[in-house]
């Protein structure tokens, strides 16, 4: 009982030493942030570069792809990007809708469209919509979740 109380009397003492809160984002600071990383996305995607694509997540970052599998993580998310890329993926461009601010990051919205292979092997054009949370780092502002959503009748 008595590690109990020391246990939980350590844990409220560093409870009690928190940082100061970063300042505090306003929806123009992230909707200028989340079309950066959308240019850089972008601009990675038509390089090809797998691993500026993971950088551009949080350490921690996940993609839930269009066919449902949730990759986390930068290595993960680099080994996705290679795959995408190889399988003749090009052409990503992202236009961010709107964002809302929630703490000291947000989520927004956004339309995208990319060339890859369909199902016939052909390259077809896609549109869906991305829905991204955002998350300012102290190096900076990164992807933490993109989940990109396409018709049910995309690439058939």
């Amino acid at each position: 009982m008595r590690r109990s109380i020391l246990a939980l009397s350590a844990v409220l003492a560093g409870a009690a030493v928190i940082p100061a809160q970063a300042a505090e984002v306003t929806e123009t600071e992230l909707m200028q942030a989340a079309t950066d990383l959308s240019r850089q996305y972008d601009a990675n995607y038509a390089d090809k570069n797998a691993a500026a694509m993971a950088a551009l997540y949080a350490p921690d970052g996940v993609l839930v792809s269009p066919s449902g599998s949730i990759v986390r993580g930068r290595e993960a998310l680099k080994a996705y990007y290679v795959k995408r890329f190889a399988a003749g993926a090009r052409g990503h461009a992202i236009k961010v809708s709107e964002v809302h601010v929630q703490g000291d990051g947000g989520y927004g919205l956004a339309q995208f469209s990319v060339i890859s292979p369909g199902a016939d092997g052909a390259p077809h054009e896609t549109h869906g919509a991305i829905l991204a949370v955002y998350r300012r780092d102290p190096d900076g502002w990164r992807f933490r979740i993109v989940e990109p959503s396409v018709p049910e009748t995309a690439g058939r």
